[in-house]
């Protein structure tokens, strides 16, 4: 005879199997962020949006072309852009330490044809040197056109402070 369990929330059958089973009081929802108590979250516009607009609002960051007609291409590399993308993403991260905003969750790379183009945002520090953040522009361009075998752009915009980029504090 099957016996329910409420704190664990596992359902044991009399063959000795188990199944997880989670309760519906639980209140957690995919895709939302939680309300905090004195509003001290930020939340960005993307970030904001519900997760039901996200093919809507946000189609830029989530253009499927898996199920086109002759995109046998696709399929085979798209495992290869899944790969790309996080290379740039840590590098990135790694190589603009105290530059990065929202822990580099912000960072958009949109593919033109052969061009990798990385958007994003980036907090200027006190001792903002042109030199060197145009040098550094340089190096990760070229650097990661190397690495990846085609053309990167960098639309790297900079702001004071991560409250510039706040929509909404929850």
């Amino acid at each position: 005879m099957p016996s329910i369990r409420f704190p664990s929330r596992t359902l044991c059958l009399s063959t000795g199997r188990c199944i997880a089973t989670s309760c519906r009081l639980d209140k957690s929802q995919a895709g939302k962020y939680r309300s905090t108590v004195d509003r001290s979250q930020l939340l960005t516009y993307e970030m904001a949006q519900k997760p039901h607009h996200i093919g809507v609002r946000k189609s830029w960051l989530t253009w499927h072309s898996q199920n086109l007609e002759g995109a046998d291409y696709f399929r085979q590399s798209q495992p290869l852009m899944v790969v790309q993308d996080e290379v740039i993403r840590r590098f990135i991260r790694g190589f603009f330490p105290q530059n990065v905003v929202i822990s580099g969750e912000e960072i958009v790379i949109k593919r033109r044809g052969n061009v990798l183009i990385v958007a994003g945002f980036l907090q200027y520090s006190r001792r903002l040197d042109i030199r060197r953040i145009y040098w550094m522009f340089g190096f990760t361009e070229e650097f990661l056109s190397i690495l990846l075998k085609q053309p990167v752009k960098l639309e790297l915009a900079f702001v004071e402070s991560e409250a510039d980029l706040a929509y909404n504090y929850i």
